[in-house]
């Protein structure tokens, strides 16, 4: 489990790199992508 959360940290780092975000401008883009996903769910599947 812990190469599984490294792996997602360096990959955190390596996108907010290339698009040159910070990590507070990451965190609002995956809660963001989280409401979306959520939404998304509740139309097909319910």
């Amino acid at each position: 489990m812990n190469r599984f959360f490294k792996w997602h940290e360096e990959m955190i780092e390596k996108i907010s790199k290339e698009f040159n975000l910070t990590k507070y401008q990451m965190m609002i883009l995956t809660w963001l992508e989280g409401i979306l996903i959520g939404v998304l769910i509740c139309k097909f599947v319910f």
